[in-house]
């Protein structure tokens, strides 16, 4: 099989070494910590994503590298690649508050992705992306990652060198929030509020 597209982020991994992982719920598929996320055909694409209809079962034993992934017999090459780095045509409208702070949010709040991690992806991605500071929102990002799942923990290291969900392109692309808000239970209006944050934080 090939997929219909891949996260460019992935490819290294892709056709780097081999690694074994487990297949989770959802798609998700663990690496020993790194999550690859197999999306939907014409669904919302991720930074650690997969686009493809396949679905291994549950505890599937997978592999990933030497250009395929493995899920148990079936065989999966990448395909197309897709950017995970938005364009930024509009910064979103400032939101003034305090720093994000890692240790009060990494992991807190309901949703498959915490509603405080999916802010700190923001507010990370938004200093990648608005500011050029990489260290610090590889800084925040990593003190984060070391406190929630490994999901969220993947997905922050993503957005520390600003890749982002597909629906947070079309945000900063023109300005319509509506694919973001449509993201997730909370996880794009939280995603929206760390831009916000990011867009007028101090240096």
């Amino acid at each position: 099989m090939i997929a219909i597209s891949t996260s460019r982020a992935l490819r290294p991994t892709f056709f780097g070494p081999q690694l074994e992982g487990t297949a989770g719920g959802r798609g998700y598929l663990d690496f020993g910590g790194a999550v690859v996320a197999l999306t939907p055909p014409g669904g919302p694409r991720l930074p650690n994503g997969v686009e493809t209809a396949f679905r291994p079962s549950l505890g599937t034993a997978v592999r990933i590298g030497l250009g395929r992934l493995q899920l148990g017999a079936e065989e999966l090459t990448p395909g197309p690649a897709w950017e995970p780095v938005p364009v930024v045509h509009v910064r979103p409208s400032g939101g003034r508050g305090p720093r994000p702070d890692p240790e009060r949010l990494a992991g807190r709040g309901p949703g498959l992705t915490p509603a405080g991690d999916d802010i700190l992806c923001g507010y990370v991605a938004g200093l990648f992306l608005f500011h050029d500071r990489r260290a610090e929102a590889m800084e925040i990002a990593l003190a984060a990652a070391a406190r929630t799942t490994n999901l969220s923990a993947t997905l922050l290291r993503h957005a520390a060198v600003g890749e982002l969900p597909e629906p947070a392109h079309a945000f900063l692309a023109t300005g319509d929030p509506g694919p973001l808000a449509a993201f997730g239970h909370s996880s794009g209006a939280c995603l929206r509020l760390g831009l916000e944050l990011a867009v007028d934080s101090d240096g």
